[in-house]
């Protein structure tokens, strides 16, 4: 009998042989525990397989179907786990200390029971997440980068745009590349269609929607991106028949991927709508055909619809969870916004009285110019320090995405097992994001399919 291949039948308990054996093997690459890969399906393996699906948002049955096979061979996967051994006497603490995760980060993925008596040689599993940075402009963006590059895995940057005449236009700035290439990140420019009045559909329809433009710009990107890790897709001002065109583009795409990693911008709040009708079922569609799939809660462009937040934890994961109803959450990276918006507030007259303000002309702050404004007229940030009110001949009031804002925003990446994070944008945010961010996962820094874990 010729032997099984794994992919070739589907796998159960009590089950026997090569392809069972190879299915052993993924799980412990994967940092699951199957036992010895001994080619036989036993409860250990069961149990390895259900922990699996459970990870991966599967449904739970402890079956090896089409779906278990595609994301163990997938070279690209995202979400990954590595296994520390237990030294002897060695305590959650200690190992917490080595890797500068908190506790939360080690219980994610180990029982409290496994924790409470550990003994040498045992396995623990730490969560490893891809972590990007998207570049702000100027040279405070740049310093960001060289400052913490520790903290990341790749930087990303807005170079690539969609032209007036179906061309592609922009290159990546010199110095970012030798910086990146320097300490080990990889560069990911992000494909965008914002033309001269913000981001524009009609700049979109005419350079994908056609087949023959859509080929040529296909042909410009294999050139512009020689040497590149990865490409970021961030179209926006799109009708609802541009889905089709993205899918196209994508399906031009695919030999690409053999060589880089393949990322589709979405916005959050757009895929998360209780009403998402028959739209459903293509971004499912749409996530087979990219590696990964970033959320996006803000834009740059246009100021939350109320004097606040951009986006909270409530809210967040109130969408979050809506999404992961259509998109894999093996596949999604959490785009969070490091700024903030200031108001102007203009007073408005109820029942003939000058009663209450209406904020208006909302403008973009980092947290550098917060600090500033704030020391400058002598105002003090709220207790948990999102907030500044102050007058500069009209009241003001600005919000600003503050550490413990990001840091739990963040940790939703454990609790749903997500890809990674990324942050908007290195130059803009609290310096002190990065050090809570390592702690909820280690940062993974890989080769160009995001394998060779350092």
């Amino acid at each position: 009998m010729a032997p099984r291949r794994l992919g070739g039948r589907v796998l159960k308990l009590g089950m026997q042989g090569p392809d069972v054996a190879a299915l052993q093997k993924l799980l412990i690459d994967m940092g699951f525990d199957p036992g010895p890969p001994n080619g036989d399906f036993g409860w250990l393996t069961y149990e390895a397989l259900r922990e699996f699906q459970r990870a991966m948002r599967l449904q739970v049955d402890g079956v090896a179907g089409k779906q278990v096979f595609a994301l163990l061979k997938d070279g690209n996967r995202l979400p990954s786990r590595r296994v520390h051994i237990v030294a002897p006497n060695e305590t959650p603490s200690r190992i917490l200390r080595r890797y500068g995760l908190r506790r939360e980060a080690l219980y994610a993925y180990n029982s409290s029971r496994s924790l409470k008596h550990l003994y040498e040689g045992q396995e623990l599993i730490l969560p490893e997440r891809l972590v990007i940075g998207y570049l702000g402009n100027g040279e405070r963006g740049l310093k960001s980068l060289l400052w913490h590059h520790r903290f990341l895995s790749g930087v990303a940057g807005l170079w690539l745009h969609l032209g007036e005449r179906q061309e592609l236009v922009g290159s990546m700035p010199k110095s970012v590349v030798e910086a990146a290439r320097e300490r080990g990140l990889h560069l990911l420019p992000v494909l965008t269609n914002l033309g001269n009045g913000g981001y524009e559909g009609r700049l979109f329809r005419r350079a994908i929607g056609p087949r023959g433009s859509r080929q040529r710009l296909i042909g410009q990107l294999r050139k512009a991106l020689e040497g590149v890790d990865g490409l970021i897709l961030d179209f926006r001002d799109l009708a609802l028949g541009d889905v089709s065109s993205i899918a196209s583009l994508l399906d031009g795409l695919r030999p690409l991927r053999r060589q880089m990693l393949l990322f589709l911008t979405l916005a959050a709040r757009e895929v998360g709508r209780p009403w998402r009708g028959m739209l459903g079922d293509d971004y499912w569609a749409l996530a087979q055909k990219v590696d990964g799939v970033i959320l996006r809660f803000d834009d740059e462009l246009k100021a939350p619809s109320r004097c606040g937040p951009i986006i909270d934890y409530k809210e967040c994961r109130e969408v979050l969870s809506r999404v992961l109803e259509v998109v894999p959450g093996w596949k999604v990276i959490l785009r969070l916004p490091a700024y903030g918006w200031q108001w102007t507030g203009r007073p408005v007259k109820r029942f003939g009285l000058w009663s209450s303000l209406a904020w208006e002309k909302p403008e973009p702050v980092a947290y550098y110019q917060a600090v500033r404004l704030a020391q400058e007229h002598q105002a003090s940030f709220t207790d948990d320090g999102s907030r500044v009110d102050y007058v500069q001949e009209n009241p003001r009031r600005l919000w600003i995405e503050t550490v413990k804002a990001i840091s739990e925003k963040a940790s939703l990446v454990n609790k749903y097992n997500l890809a990674g994070v990324a942050v908007f944008a290195l130059g803009l945010e609290d310096p002190r994001i990065w050090k809570e961010i390592g702690a909820n996962y280690l940062i993974r820094k890989t080769g160009n399919n995001w394998q060779d874990c350092y």
